[in-house]
């Protein structure tokens, strides 16, 4: 009885942590907020000449209003609907974030002093607002799919929503907040969701977090294996060696032969380098001499036979 009791508290302990705490025992919930943030900036440079920086500024839990943004530094909100997840999201920015999308999609350049905060956002605005909240929708999607896939569907962009559409007000919320910034301006964007929303995925998003493997880019992978294919080399034939005091190469004069012991059935080296590379066997081709490769040198028996030979 006392060790079914024992399991069962370690079980809640997850359950009912600390708010912060839970934060922390979930690393992997900030690896893919931060991957949320390089999708999402990936996705506006599709529709924009300038590639905004997204950062993922922090991640906390705790009581709605401790942690909540006040509505009164919020130009802009909407709800996001998680169907598999059976919950509601909220997405709302300030709006300095909303003045850096107009300067980034409709060819601003950072010159222009920033608007005013303090008038209401206008039709066009909005738009830019909902379509960035939708291109963040999708980075969400996709950071989630390993974990807990959804799709999400991104409600009307509104001045403000109501809180409550999270669900009860006495469970705790998790907070993420993003920062963009382009041409000199940025904005805060922040994600909130209740944290129960979280529990069916905490054994998922409290492993750790090892080293990411680098996908290889296709394109300059291509690249480089073609520079390299079209690199010019120094090949050099070595048909015979022998080892000559300087008092023989002194006595060197105009017209003296120096014989060589290779006969035309003797086997010729390649070297690149000096490095030993093929075997080839010497012989004609439309009247000129060519070489014929016979085998590839061993590079470790080479070294062996050095070795050995010292």
């Amino acid at each position: 009885m006392v060790q079914a009791s024992t399991q069962t508290r370690g079980k809640s302990d997850g359950l009912f942590a600390g708010p912060q705490d839970l934060v922390e025992r979930m690393p992997m919930l900030r690896t893919i907020l931060q991957k949320v943030a390089s999708s999402w900036s990936e996705q506006i440079r599709s529709i924009s000449s300038t590639t905004p920086e997204v950062v993922l500024v922090g991640v906390e839990s705790g009581p709605p209003n401790a942690v909540m943004p006040s509505s009164a530094t919020q130009a802009v909100a909407c709800v996001v609907e998680a169907p598999n997840w059976n919950a509601r999201l909220i997405l709302c920015a300030e709006h300095e974030f909303v003045f850096t999308l107009v300067e980034m999609l409709l060819g601003g350049d950072g010159s222009e002093p920033a608007a005013s905060a303090d008038r209401e956002l206008t039709r066009t605005e909005l738009g830019l607002a909902q379509l960035a909240f939708n291109q963040f929708a999708s980075a969400l999607e996709l950071a989630f799919a390993s974990v807990a896939p959804t799709n999400f569907t991104v409600g009307p962009t509104e001045h403000s929503v109501s809180y409550d559409v999270l669900g009860r007000m006495n469970v705790p919320v998790v907070v993420a907040k993003f920062h963009m910034f382009a041409h000199g301006f940025g904005g805060a964007v922040t994600l909130m969701l209740s944290q129960s929303v979280l529990s069916p995925m905490r054994n998922e998003l409290s492993r750790t977090v090892g080293p990411e493997s680098v996908r290889p880019d296709p394109a300059w992978s291509q690249k480089i294996q073609s520079e390299v294919s079209r690199a010019n080399v120094d090949l050099v034939a070595v048909l015979d060696e022998q080892e000559l005091t300087l008092a023989d190469v002194a006595r060197f004069a105009v017209g003296k032969v120096i014989r060589l012991g290779a006969t035309p059935d003797s086997v010729l080296r390649v070297e690149c380098n000096g490095e030993r590379l093929i075997n080839c066997e010497i012989g004609k081709s439309n009247g000129a001499y060519a070489l014929r490769i016979r085998d590839f040198i061993d590079q470790e028996q080479e070294f062996m036979n050095d070795i050995l030979a010292s």
